[in-house]
């Protein structure tokens, strides 16, 4: 029995994903959630602060080391997801689970 054409593109997805690398993948994965998250979320803090947001706020050097720690953390966090969801695709898809 053929494959589903949805289920082959996403095997072939999975494919182009895994011929660049697990860290690669996490370290962007992890990146693109930390950032924007790190960011929202300082940001909203600062506005429940009633503390005015401009330039001059963005140059604190007080708030740079909040949203900095804030990114570090999302991105741990997105990284340790994508390596979850790495592990879930190669289980579903892997070598092992090759249909010939």
């Amino acid at each position: 029995m053929s494959e589903h054409p949805i289920e082959a593109k996403r095997r072939a997805e999975w494919e182009r994903l895994r011929s660049g690398g697990l860290w690669p993948f996490a370290i962007r994965r992890g990146l693109l959630r930390g950032i924007p998250i790190g960011l929202g979320l300082i940001l909203l803090l600062e506005l429940l602060q009633g503390r005015p947001l401009g330039f001059g706020t963005l140059r604190d050097p007080a708030m740079l080391g909040r949203f900095l720690v804030a990114v570090l953390l999302f991105s741990i966090g997105g990284m340790l997801s994508a390596y979850g969801r790495w592990r879930a695709l190669d289980l579903r898809y892997g070598a092992q689970h090759t249909k010939e």
